[in-house]
């Protein structure tokens, strides 16, 4: 494992909350090429990785336990490897929204207006209210920690909003096409990929894909339905979805494009 690399980077102690704790620095070497790559812990709700021009930055919640800690670490090495050997073009980061209150955030054909309260609540909430996304953040985080709570917040009321229409179209597609079975439709904000499916027919979209236009969503989940027929990506799986969207690599194109244009 890539962890062997680090297996002493964390100690069983708190960290301190008014600023992050940089873990350790080391190399990472990708198609001969090393990369500088930096840990460091953070007050923050969720775990992000960075990829750009100056190398690889993981960013790793403090409120997990050392083993979850190494795992998230072990799971962002291997993408970074993979990804940077395959597509030099990530060194172009995706980066993280900043939300300023009143402003007016467009995800394809919906608009929603964000509300920035404060509170001396110890805990972040957010609530959407028709097009209105209404956020109390804890008065007193850093901008850092502001903006990756923004950011976190913001995707969970949108995935709660976009689920039940993407599942729909889903099923729809599915009814039409494929007649497989549909375990479960989740929604997440994935950087990774766009979406995933499980031999067990679970079904993860990215919240990020809502930003594409219609025929691009329909061809990711049309992409994901294919993976209950064949699970790997074989001449088969594409043969498959080619017959169903004879366009699909326009579509690839059009993700590959705008990745670093869609993004919370």
């Amino acid at each position: 494992m890539l962890l062997s690399l680090f297996d002493n980077l964390f100690e069983e102690k708190k960290p301190k909350p008014e600023a992050p704790k940089k873990l350790e620095n080391f190399e990472l070497e990708v198609n001969g090429r090393i990369v500088p790559v930096r840990i460091q812990e953070e007050k923050r709700f969720n775990n992000r990785i960075m990829v750009n021009a100056n190398g690889v930055l993981i960013r790793i919640a403090a409120n997990q336990s050392i083993e979850e800690k190494k795992k998230h670490i072990d799971n962002f090495l291997k993408w970074a490897k993979t990804k940077l050997d395959k597509n030099p073009q990530l060194l172009d980061y995706l980066p993280q929204r900043k939300y300023t209150n009143g402003e007016i955030l467009v995800i394809g054909k919906h608009s929603f207006r964000i509300n920035i309260f404060y509170h001396d609540n110890p805990k972040s909430s957010a609530k959407l209210f028709n097009d209105q996304i209404v956020i109390n953040l804890t008065r007193g985080l850093n901008k850092e920690a502001e903006d990756s709570t923004n950011s976190y917040l913001v995707a969970r009321c949108l995935s709660r909003f976009f689920t039940p229409i993407v599942s729909e179209r889903l099923h729809e597609l599915n009814r039409k096409y494929f007649g497989k079975t549909i375990n479960s439709v989740r929604m997440k904000y994935n950087t990774s990929n766009w979406g995933s499916c499980s031999t067990q027919g679970n079904i993860n979209i990215s919240v990020r894909l809502m930003f594409a236009p219609d025929e691009v969503i329909d061809y990711v989940l049309i992409h994901e339905l294919a993976h209950l027929v064949h699970a790997d990506h074989s001449p088969r799986f594409w043969t498959l979805v080619e017959k169903i969207d004879p366009d699909y690599y326009s579509k690839e194109k059009h993700l590959t494009a705008n990745n670093f244009k869609y993004y919370l």
